[in-house]
């Protein structure tokens, strides 16, 4: 350090002359996120001891630090806004108080040096000994901000602090806090530092705002002032400038100020800080407020000084070193005075503000330019500029913007930072850093827990150095200062915002340049004039909860980029595939021939999205594959198939191929459409329309795409993205220890403890106990408008409008009782004035005036609608989880305005862009309904998207209308780009909101687990074996991980002293566990008195005399001793000791007072021989253990077993097949009789069942027993299963086979029995929809809470409306008019037919609150809003036809449906998602597992995933093997690199497959295909003989890549003998596309990301497996009620329920929300006159309504709301903290690991896995780092504890001792430093350690197996455990 020079301002020369500090300042340390500004003159609340108490502080600090004295630095000017120990009030410059001597201080120094950071004295604060750390990326190429600095360029670090900050900011105390100085009146007690903002120096005085003392002349005034708005109003501006320009780039200042509020806390007295909140970063021309700090070599007396040099100096402007360096542009010098001049215009406090309001003017501007209807004459887009005055308006602020960017490029440079400046190893070579970014951003690091200390960076913080530095020593005292200084720190294109904005200048210019030429406007090349309003996206910034939303964005960007990769890569995958498939399968569609000109192509008709694969010949019917016609005309067709395929055309049609739909821009021809598509399908948005087109163009099979499409791309890799944001949002969370939502936590009031602590009034009193009449008040008047309808009679309408009249001034007496009540605190509460205000609204509202006006009061009956909340907070379930819900409601509410605000700038850019290159009708005359005309119609088009529903429609629209311009590939990437942004990220956002809600602490967690073991219920365990375990039967079983969670861990809790260690709690002696006599808690928690409400003991009563009185203890549960949150975790470990003993006596003792209870039956006793046979043949029929029986014989329980589940998959596979319609054909043919098969296959099935259920009760009892048979959940379902099997068969006798449609119907609980196949299965259905229910419920009650006001507001809007007559050609105004018959051109506008007008609702009407509340809950299923909001859009009034086409005169109407729309998104199928993952993970027990136990989770994962390695190369092996063995194990090899590039050009082969392609091409792919093939085939060769066949098949990638590469050789064989071969020809593709995947392995991030997304794939599994039952029951149930109904306007030869597979894949649509609600209305509207009602019910073809509901709204419920949730959870639940390194997993890295597996291999070289007992001590020997195992330290060792005592010989006695023989060598040792050595050894610790190490390897014997020895993984478990975790912590 000493080799400094004085220049360097960041250096001192002597680094000890600091002054030491002991001055409690609050807040010292600041984030390393950023630079901290100096303050301003604004310290609030601030008392620093002056005079005398720097002198004693100083003393004191001099006798504590033994450091060296050097001259005295300058005085430092004290600041005039910073006062010193004083009285408040009196004298504008305080002085010390009288009582206070020289030689005293008013200040414990002591407590206050405890209470500072412990490094404040570091001898040397400003040392930077190594500012740069290996693992720090530097991110230089990507994103500059952040990249650390030479240490020259670290001047500004000093505002950072210590990143290893532990102690809370809190904790630091004020001078009056400490205890022994006198308070000081009603001072705020804010601390030094609390209150002092970046910068913050305005005029006003440091106390504003925050005392009314009499001599603070400048307090802030209790009467409105004009100057004090004007003065909030110029901070509030100031603030969003500082913001939204941030002129230097630097985000950091404006973290640091929102990080600095969160971390303050209340004051001792409870009040806030009174400052104006806003990051005020805007000082001007204030000077740095430094102490004057006497020097430390000043002697005592001249220390001490005369009273009046405690007044403070004047201030003086510290000239500072010029920061600018090195030449920028490389012209402009750090001393050019235009350089300069520059720099001091930028960071003039009028920059800021001037760029900001420029930027809201572009904004209006461009807002009110694309307001204007387009299509309106006047309204064009101007050919050339300057048409318009807004033209000129915005170049105005782009002059400004340009001016402004050259000065900051010649102020800061344009890429390349100044070399004083430029990030550490920024010499490297351009390649060397792409390579590099590409590892920072694709890595698969995993980051370190939040709560590891992070880099300390070695700098003074910003009020130790306003302390101590001198003002040479970068004390940057303004704000312009700090701007100067980032300036020059970085190039402008180094910044994020900062490119932004270089782009949209530079596009202006060009924008500007193609726009005068015309070339604009001619080409359509207005993607510049877009790219130029990139600017305005800074406004996203505007308010403080939008930054911090950005912020966490940006924190969360890294992770997000990293899945998206395996999304990319997957995504591309599934594209390949696409076009492989599906190429010109779009372009085929069914054409009609005009019979009279049969090769006229002109004459010819194709309908719409009429796809086919074959036709009918029109004379034969015979069977024709689909044709094309290459000389355009329909003489010459030629075949393009060997065969037909899919929908075959009628007669009098052929399968032409044709043009692709939409203008040719859909379809899988290339890899880009093919992207573009599968995009469709992972949106899960109309992806069912693709489906069936090439279902009917291809095969059936082909639904198979779009399946495993939806599975892995939507419901696996974009939930990887919920898991992601949900898990990032946590772990910032945790970072701030604030929400990554809100700017600031909830205030805290004290008027609510001073409303707690008054007596309440009579009235009040009073008016508590008849609450509830008001809310009764309020449903009536609920119930009231619930009965309005647009058919309703005169009298009720009279009724509705008397009773809200009533029930208003019945409420408004309320507010009048309210406020007798309590008069003083009746305004300080929120929600009385909020009462109050509904209250005046509704009376107001209620004048005839406005009562009478027609829509402008059905609007204002929004405020009639809000009393309800009353009503949802009165009911407790719902008002529990709103309030959880809400419990954020500050960051719910600013993601809702950042996502409106992001919308609107985003139909802003698409105004641009598509403005007036869509028309308003397409080619068929349909208007179009987003044509981007106005910048409401953008807004609309752009929520569409972000909403999901029908986006595709507009993506379709933009690409076919746009494609002849080949701009197509822009529309469609800034959509996607949208739709990704907005769908994917801050949809997914809400989830994350809500999750902080639910989140509890780590204590909580403990006490929940506790809890959940007590209350562990038997319900889900059922004796019915699992198929898979029938299937497993006979084979040895693995060994079972004695260290996994089961028996012996909850056996491990039952443990006292474990859950006592694991509680963190000791016991009391005296709160012991109770001797066996005594009674357990549990049974005493009955005598404690609770009085109960009247209500409560009414219901005591009516159950007690329903129930027995005396407790079943087989089927009672633990209670606890109180509520859940105030019980006592020793409590409960009690109760836990003595749960299970408890109640093993109860049920003995009950057994003995009810001798019969155990009596199936009431016959069969426990010992009676029958029985016994019967429960050898079953197991327990609830609970996993029999009660007084024997366990079952194996061999006959799985016989058993097995023959029923070949009864209950065949009779599952007969539901399948015998729907109605084959049942009808079948008896066309057949008369019934009881030999017919399907008849008496179902008497048999039904026997068989009964039998089963007949064993089971017999062997554990029907209901009354300890194990009954209809206790357990199973046992009700194979109840309901065989009542109506039963029910069936006797139907088919006695209607000689005529089944209901209602018993059909019951036919499709047979497949419930299948939930029996596999445990996993069996318990998800159990733990999630049985157990879970009632949470399940509480979201559906709050989903209802918000449905049914909207419901009622949409009845009061649009009851009545929505009618239109069919009849749409404009001549039809009054719907009475809507008579007679009209001309009609459903297929063509040549062919019109004559039809009867009829006026009728489309599918939807909100006639009645009913039809109202069922079409929101459509909309609330993501599905058929856009329908229903341009359907209210084109009202025009009661009675009256809808307008035809945009601009609608009702568009406003628009606006309801948005904001519905986002509302259900977060509070119903937002909270589903949260409901569901936070009932799953509590499930499973992870939301409970505290951090140590995730911890361990993760480390198991990590460890088990280790294998030993082998010996790299063995002598015994020959040339060509060794060479073979270093080819197969070279990671990085030649060879290894040679088949990655291989690979790769093999991805790019498969990518260049178009259709159309010339022939050459195709055969040329194919022939390199083979030769890749071959490679293949030599590199696993290689591998085999390398690595042998043992080690080669242990690796699953290796097998996989035998399969796939010789698959691919045998079908390209195959395929070249036959090209023509379609099954050849798949196959080979499909093994083709297989190979890409060997890339996964090969790549780190890949290969990381696969294996995490792969944790997840055995749990989507079984969740897979009970959704498929389900998928079964009802496909069985629609096709057993609607297999003969005849087809709606929705149906087709595909989509309908004639037979089960059709009627899954349809289900499998409906799961994604598409379409199900049309589906349904045809089902439930095709009534008589429009079927055939028959006798029977196979001679009908009619719908029915009811079970058209109850099917279709069960299934949308369970598939979509339930099923779609778990997998979020599921996968949120395996990824959570995957990226987390904490505790244990933080020693366990990478060189960890290879020093284990190196010690490993040196006593097993072949890599079995398993040595001998006799190499264990070896291998202990070899063990070092974290996995060591020794008795002693190696410090302890003989050879260390030698060198100790050997004494200080010179290096040539050593070498001679080292030659001596042993007994010599003994004799040359110091005995007596000998025994003092051997004294320091710890005897204690020592044998602690020799009992674990005892421990530990009498465990490791134990554990070896008897014939293999012992196992790699067993050690390397047991030694985590012994080494890493602790085991009470650690483990469940």
């Amino acid at each position: 350090m000493s080799g400094h020079t004085p220049s360097d301002p960041r250096r001192v020369s002597n680094p000890a002359a600091s002054p030491p500090q002991s001055i409690p300042l609050r807040d010292l340390q600041r984030s390393s996120d950023g630079f901290e500004p100096s303050r301003g003159g604004h310290t609030a609340g601030i008392e620093v001891g002056t005079g005398s108490s720097q002198q004693q502080q100083q003393h004191d600090g001099q006798q504590q630090s033994g450091r060296g004295r050097e001259p005295s630095p300058a005085p430092i000017p004290m600041s005039s806004n910073l006062p010193g120990l004083s009285t408040y009030w009196e004298h504008p410059f305080p002085v010390a108080p009288d009582d206070i001597s020289g030689n005293t201080s008013p200040i414990d120094h002591m407590a206050l040096q405890f209470a500072l950071p412990p490094d404040i004295h570091s001898s040397e604060p400003y040392q930077i000994p190594n500012p740069y750390y290996e693992e720090r990326a530097d991110t230089d190429s990507v994103e500059s901000d952040r990249a650390p600095l030479k240490p020259l360029a670290q001047a500004m670090g000093g505002l950072e602090p210590p990143d290893a900050e532990s102690a809370p900011r809190d904790s630091f105390q004020t001078v009056s806090d400490m205890g022994n100085s006198p308070a000081r009146g009603a001072r705020n007690t804010q601390m030094l530092g609390f209150d002092l903002e970046p910068g913050f120096g305005s005029n006003r005085p440091h106390s504003y705002g925050n005392t009314l003392a009499p001599g603070d002349s400048n307090r802030r005034s209790r009467s409105p002032s004009t100057s004090g708005a004007l003065s909030r109003a110029g901070s509030i501006m100031r603030a969003m400038s500082q913001r939204v320009v941030m002129i230097s780039g630097e985000t950091d200042l404006v973290e640091q100020q929102t990080r600095r509020e969160r971390s303050r806390s209340p004051s001792v007295d409870g009040r806030r800080p009174g400052h104006v909140s806003a990051p005020m970063l805007v000082d001007t021309e204030y000077p740095s407020q430094l102490f004057r700090m006497p020097s430390e070599k000043e002697e005592a007396r001249e220390a001490v000084h005369p009273a009046e040099e405690f007044a403070f100096t004047p201030r003086s402007r510290i000239p500072l070193p010029n920061p600018l360096k090195g030449n920028s542009l490389g012209i402009f010098s750090p001393e050019s005075a235009l350089r300069k001049r520059l720099c001091d215009i930028l960071v003039s406090p009028w920059v800021e503000p001037l760029i900001l309001i420029l930027i809201v003017l572009q904004a209006v501007l461009l807002a009110v330019e694309a307001a204007p209807d387009v299509f309106q004459d006047g309204n064009a887009r101007p050919e050339r500029w300057g048409g318009t005055a807004i033209d000129w308006a915005i170049f105005g602020p782009f002059v400004v913007f340009t001016v402004e960017l050259i000065a900051r490029i010649i102020v800061s440079g344009l890429i390349i930072n100044a070399p004083e400046y430029a990030p550490a190893k920024s010499e490297r070579r351009i390649r060397e850093r792409i390579a590099e970014q590409y590892r920072i951003i694709f890595q698969p690091q995993r980051h370190k827990s939040v709560r590891q200390p992070r880099p300390e960076h070695f700098a003074p913080t910003t009020f130790a150095r306003s302390f101590t530095m001198k003002p040479n020593q970068n004390g940057v005292g303004t704000l312009e200062d700090q701007l100067r200084q980032h300036l020059a720190r970085r190039a402008f294109l180094r910044h994020g915002f900062n490119r932004l904005d270089f782009v949209a200048v530079v596009s202006f210019w060009i924008s500007f340049g193609l726009s005068v030429t015309s070339l604009e406007g001619k080409h359509h090349i207005y993607v510049f004039r877009m790219l130029s309003c990139l600017r305005i996206v800074r406004l996203l910034a505007l308010t403080k909860g939008n930054l911090i939303i950005l912020r966490s964005l940006k924190k969360a960007a890294p992770l997000l980029v990293r899945v998206s990769f395996l999304m990319g890569f997957f995504w591309l995958i599934f594209a390949i595939i696409g076009v492989q498939s599906f190429k010109s399968s779009l372009s085929r569609q069914c054409t009609w021939i005009d019979p009279t000109d049969p090769t006229n192509f002109s004459a010819t008709f194709s309908p719409s999205f009429s796809f086919c694969g074959g036709f009918l010949d029109a004379e034969t019917g015979e069977t024709k594959p689909w044709v094309l016609a290459p000389t355009g005309d329909l003489s010459n067709l030629e075949p393009g198939a060997r065969t037909a395929k899919g929908f075959l055309c009628p007669r009098g049609s052929i399968c032409l191929q044709q043009e692709n739909p939409y203008n040719g821009t859909v379809n899988f021809d290339d890899i880009g459409h093919s992207l573009e598509l599968v995009f469709v399908i992972m949106s899960a948005n109309t992806f069912s329309d693709l489906m069936y087109y090439t279902v009917s163009s291809d095969f059936l099979p082909a639904a198979l795409f779009f399946g495993a499409g939806i599975i892995i791309m939507m419901l696996w890799m974009t939930n990887l993205l919920i898991a992601v944001i949900t898990a990032s949002f946590q772990v910032i969370r945790e970072e701030s220890k604030a929400s990554a939502f809100a700017a600031d936590e909830p205030a805290y009031s004290p008027a609510h403890k001073e409303e707690s602590l008054r007596r309440p009034s009579a009235l009040q009193r009073i008016y508590k106990r008849v609450y509830w009449i008001w809310v009764v008040a309020i449903t009536y008047d609920l119930l009231v408008m619930a009965f309005r309808s647009s058919r309703m009679p005169p009298s009720r309408e009279a009724f509705i409008n008397t009773s809200e009249l009533i029930v208003t001034i019945f409420l408004d007496i309320e507010i009048l009782i309210r406020f007798a009540g309590d008069p003083k605190g009746f305004h300080r509460k929120g929600r009385n004035l909020f009462d109050l205000f509904l209250a005046v609204v509704t009376t107001i509202i209620l004048i005839p005036v406005i009562r009478n006006s027609g829509q402008p009061y059905e609007w204002l009956t929004v405020f009639q609608i809000l009393r309800a909340y009353r009503v949802v907070l009165a009911i407790p379930m719902t008002r529990k989880l709103i309030q959880l819900v809400l419990g954020n409601v500050t960051g719910i509410g600013n993601l809702m305005l950042f996502v409106f605000l992001i919308t609107f700038l985003m139909a802003i850019f698409a105004t641009q862009l598509f403005r007036g290159q869509i028309p308003a009708q397409d080619a068929d005359g349909e208007d179009i309904r987003i044509p981007f005309n106005t910048i409401y119609n953008s807004f609309l088009g752009m929520y569409q998207i972000l909403s999901s529903e029908d986006w595709t429609s507009i993506l379709y629209t933009v690409t076919s209308f746009t494609t002849a311009l080949d701009t197509a590939w822009v529309g469609a990437v800034f959509l996607i780009g949208w739709f990704i942004l907005s769908y994917f990220i801050l949809i997914n956002m809400f989830i994350a909101v809500i999750q902080e809600n639910f989140d509890v602490g780590e204590d909580m967690k403990r006490l929940e687990q506790v809890k959940a073991f007590l209350q562990r219920k038997e319900l889900g365990t059922s004796g019915n074996l699992a198929l898979s375990k029938v299937f497993n039967f006979g084979k040895s079983k693995a060994r079972q991980d004695p260290l996994d969670y089961g028996p012996a861990m909850a056996e491990m809790l039952l443990k006292e002293a474990v859950v006592r260690e694991f509680l963190d709690e000791s016991m009391d002696p005296l709160q012991e566990s109770p001797p066996n006599g005594s009674q357990s808690p549990a049974q005493m928690s009955g005598n404690s008195e609770v009085k109960l409400g009247m209500l409560s003991s009414a219901w005591g009563k009516i159950v007690a005399a329903v129930s027995s009185r005396e407790p079943n203890p087989f089927y009672s549960n633990v209670r606890f001793d109180g509520p859940g949150d105030t019980l006592d975790p020793r409590q409960m470990a009690r109760q836990a000791v003595h749960a299970t003993s408890s109640r093993r006596k109860a049920q003995r003792e009950y057994l003995m007072r009810h001798p019969t209870y155990n009596n199936s039956l009431f016959i069969f006793k426990p010992r009676n021989p029958i029985r016994r046979l019967c429960q050898q043949i079953v197991g327990p029929a609830r609970g996993s253990e029999r009660f007084d029986g024997v366990q079952p014989n194996k061999y006959a329980w799985y016989t058993f077993s097995a023959v029923i589940y070949a009864a209950i998959v065949a009779m599952v596979i007969l539901a399948c097949i015998t729907t109605p319609l084959y049942q009808k054909e079948y008896f066309q043919t057949n008369t019934f009789s009881i030999m017919n098969w399907f008849v008496w296959t179902d008497t048999a099935f039904a026997m068989v069942f009964t039998l089963e259920a007949l064993i089971k009760i017999i062997a554990d009892g029907f209901f009354w027993t300890p194990n009954a048979y209809f206790r357990s959940t199973w046992g009700v379902i194979d109840a309901i299963v065989l009542i109506t099997l039963w029910i069936n068969v006797v139907t088919l006798f006695t209607r000689d086979g005529a089944v209901s449609r209602a018993v059909g119907a019951f036919k499709a609980l047979r497949a419930l029995r299948l939930l029996n196949v596999s445990d996993s299965a069996r318990e998800t259905f159990h733990s999630l929809l049985i157990v879970g229910g009632w949470k399940i419920l509480s979201a559906a009650f709050v989903s209802m809470s918000l449905l049914i006001p909207f419901a009622l507001y949409a009845l009061n809007l649009f009851n009545g409306k929505l009618a239109a007559c069919n009849d749409a050609s404009g001549d039809i105004v009054r719907l009475d008019d809507c008579t007679g018959e009209y001309l009609s051109t459903p297929f063509n506008g040549d062919w019109p037919v004559l039809a009867p007008r009829t006026a009728a609702n489309p599918f939807f009407n909100f006639d009645d609150f009913g039809s109202s509340l069922f079409i929101l809950f459509q909309i609330v299923s993501q599905e058929a809003w856009v329908d229903v909001s341009f359907a209210v859009q084109s009202i025009t009034g009661k009675g009256l036809q809808p307008q035809g086409g945009p601009p609608f005169k009702n568009q406003g109407n628009a606006l309801f449906f948005v904001i519905f729309n986002l509302m259900a998104t977060v509070f119903v199928l937002t909270l589903f998602i949260s409901v569901f993952m936070r009932n799953y993970t509590e499930q499973t027990g992870v939301a409970f597992l505290t951090a140590e136990q995730r911890s361990w989770l993760e480390l198991r994962k990590l460890l088990r995933q280790i294998s030993p390695s082998k010996s790299a190369y063995d002598d015994k092996k020959t040339k060509w093997k060794k060479w073979c063995h270093k080819r197969a194990i070279e990671k990085r090899g030649k060879w290894y690199m040679a088949i990655t590039a291989v690979l790769v050009l093999h991805l790019i082969l498969l990518l260049a497959e178009f259709y159309g392609e010339p022939l050459w091409w195709t055969r040329a792919r194919d022939v390199l295909f083979l030769v890749f093939t071959l490679i293949y085939i030599t590199n696993i060769v290689i591998r085999i003989f390398g690595l042998g066949w043992t080690r080669f098949r242990k690796s699953s990638w290796d097998l996989f890549s035998l399969v796939a590469v010789v698959g691919a050789f045998a079908t390209s064989v195959l395929f070249l003998t036959d090209p023509a071969q379609d099954t050849y020809n798949q196959l080979h593709k499909f093994f083709l596309v297989a190979l890409v995947l060997l890339l996964i392995p090969r790549n780190d991030a890949l290969d990381q990301l696969f294996k995490t997304a792969a944790a997840s794939l055995r749990t989507i599994g079984s969740l897979l497996a009970t959704w498929l039952v389900f998928f079964l029951v009802f496909a069985i149930a629609l096709t057993q009620t609607f297999s003969l109904t005849r087809f709606g306007g929705e149906e087709d030869a595909n989509i309908n329920f004639r037979t089960v597979p059709q009627a899954l894949i349809l289900l499998f649509r409906f799961s994604c929300g598409e379409g199900w609600n049309e589906v349904m209305e045809d089902f439930a509207q095709i009534k008589p006159p429009f079927c055939v009602e028959g006798d029977e019910f196979f001679d009908s073809d009619c719908g029915s309504t009811a079970w058209a509901r109850v099917l279709f709204v069960a299934w949308n419920i369970i598939s979509m709301y339930l099923f779609v949730s778990l997998f979020v959870s599921l996968i949120y639940e395996s990824f959570s903290y995957v990226y987390q390194r904490t505790s244990g997993l933080a020693v366990v890295d990478r060189d960890e690991i290879r020093r284990f597996k190196e010690a490993w291999r040196s006593v097993d070289p072949s890599g079995t896995g398993f040595i001998s007992k006799e190499a264990f001590p070896r291998l202990l020997g070899e063990l070092s780092g974290v996995f060591e195992m020794r008795i002693y330290d190696a410090n302890d060792s003989v050879h260390s504890i030698l060198d100790d005592v050997r004494g200080s010989g010179d290096g040539a006695s050593i070498r001679h001792q080292s030659m001596m023989s042993t007994s010599q060598y003994s004799t040359g040792i110091d005995l007596k430093k000998l025994n003092e050595r051997l004294a320091k050894i710890d005897v204690a610790q020592v044998r602690e350690r020799r009992r674990r190490f005892n421990i530990f390897f009498e465990e490791v014997m134990v554990s070896a197996d008897p014939e293999r020895g012992i196992s790699f993984t067993t050690v390397l478990m047991i030694l985590a455990h012994y080494n890493i975790i602790s085991d009470s912590k650690s483990l469940r």
